[in-house]
């Protein structure tokens, strides 16, 4: 049955759900692996994007309002506005999410709101309806207050989701299962099937020709300020083999143009990467690929220039400061010298980046956040572009102190016109995007 360039079976017991608000670009990786992994283990399951639905049916302006992070709005009112702007359209794909057993919603901040109303009204309609809530969201709640079960929710996944989705699709009955799964994750990722979006209409998303991919789970590192890291227990990298087989799949099958990597780093194993590149040369040639890297003076020229010849155009790097006591204070791992000679490497190689910065970190002093705005500017020929500026938002879990210091939004502001005055780039959908709107 096809809606909106949807398939829903109704052969499938179980549909993975992509609540609406969210980064509507491309389609929803996290899903994606899970529907992988459960076609790869013989079983049959539905996806559901309904943020790519209602994003389309959106006017232009709704659409502009859907790209500004933390759009609390548009968090809190999205699910009403489904129902009043596109009642039919929100009517039918209710009736046909009802005729599954078990629902998976993924869950991030942005779309919690709708969750917990989706959840609540297929409750209501069929008590036997099964639902799941997996994802970021319910890593932060898991750390916020422990596990606990969320509104209509009869499961939640705290991790990684493969192992837990597998168990919950058994035929066991519920009272003989645990209501919260937490971090029950793969040894490796050899087994993973990787993402085809069969149920999935690719020419619906904004960037057509783009795919998001994973190298890799979890982080080498210990940032003190990082949620991301808390996501995952241990860092795993995927064969080389299979990374090659999903980028000649998507190159083939839906004429992906650009790869995008979500790895939290794309470094965290060198001797991998190095092999990765030498299969993307030696399979294509060349490709379009982006990813985040953290500062490591380990990687030899050498590396540096097989990314560049794969086909690496540009690259996020996690600087956060210039001053050398606060990056000490964030654990990130290296100097202020250290991202100097970093920089100048990739600039050898000719590999385009932009640097994050993070404003009023737990104890930064004045004078540290004239180092660091001192630092930026001073090595403005080696930074091509400020891809993230921030002031400090603190998650559950994570090991640094809960409050930025007070001075932070008129740090921001500084840092912000002083950017601007000295010409650098930057991007401006993420000046100041984790800042609720």
């Amino acid at each position: 049955m096809k809606f909106l360039g949807i398939k829903l079976s109704p052969d499938k017991k179980i549909l993975l759900v992509m609540p609406p608000p969210f980064w509507p670009k491309m389609p929803p990786i996290g899903i994606g692996y899970l529907e992988a992994f459960l076609a790869d283990n013989n079983i049959n399951c539905g996806i559901l994007d309904l943020n790519n639905i209602f994003y389309n049916l959106a006017s232009d302006e709704l659409k502009k309002s859907w790209l500004v992070s933390c759009n609390t709005f548009l968090e809190e009112n999205i699910f009403s506005l489904m129902q009043k702007n596109h009642p039919e359209e929100f009517k039918s794909l209710m009736a046909k999410m009802l005729r599954y057993e078990i629902i998976g919603f993924s869950c991030f901040k942005s779309n919690m709101h709708t969750t917990m109303k989706l959840a609540k009204l297929l409750k209501s309609r069929n008590k036997n309806i099964r639902i799941i809530f997996g994802g970021p969201e319910m890593t932060r709640e898991y750390f916020k207050k422990s596990c606990k079960i969320k509104g209509a929710a009869d499961f939640t996944v705290v991790g990684e989701g493969e192992k837990p989705l597998l168990d919950l699709v058994q035929p066991v009955p519920p009272t003989q299962r645990d209501r919260c799964y937490l971090f029950n994750e793969m040894d490796n990722l050899d087994q993973p099937a990787f993402p085809t979006y069969k149920g999935l209409d690719m020419d619906t998303y904004p960037r057509k020709n783009s795919v998001s991919i994973l190298f890799s789970r979890g982080c080498v590192r210990k940032c003190r300020f990082c949620s991301e890291r808390l996501l995952y227990k241990k860092f795993r990298v995927r064969p080389v083999k299979s990374v090659i087989e999903e980028i000649r799949y998507h190159k083939s099958k839906n004429k992906t143009g650009f790869f995008v990597f979500h790895d939290s780093l794309i470094n965290g194993d060198l001797k991998k990467l190095e092999e990765l590149c030498d299969e993307i040369i030696k399979n294509f040639g060349s490709i379009n690929w982006e990813a985040q890297i953290a500062v490591r003076n380990d990687m030899s020229l050498e590396l540096l220039e097989k990314m560049k010849k794969s086909g690496c155009y540009n690259l996020f790097v996690g600087l956060e400061s210039g001053s050398a006591r606060t990056l000490k204070n964030m654990n990130k791992g290296f100097t202020p010298l250290d991202a100097v000679r970093f920089f100048k490497k990739l600039n050898t190689r000719g590999l385009f980046f932009g640097v994050s910065i993070i404003i009023g970190y737990p104890g930064e002093t004045e004078t540290e956040f004239r180092e660091s705005l001192d630092f930026i500017i001073k090595n403005k020929p080696l930074i091509p572009k400020i891809e993230q500026v921030n002031p400090f938002t603190y998650y559950d879990g994570i090991s640094a102190g809960k409050k930025a210091d007070k001075n932070a939004p008129k740090r921001l502001d500084i840092f912000i016109k002083e950017i601007k005055s000295h010409g650098f780039k930057y991007t401006n959908a993420f000046i100041g995007n984790l800042i609720e709107k």
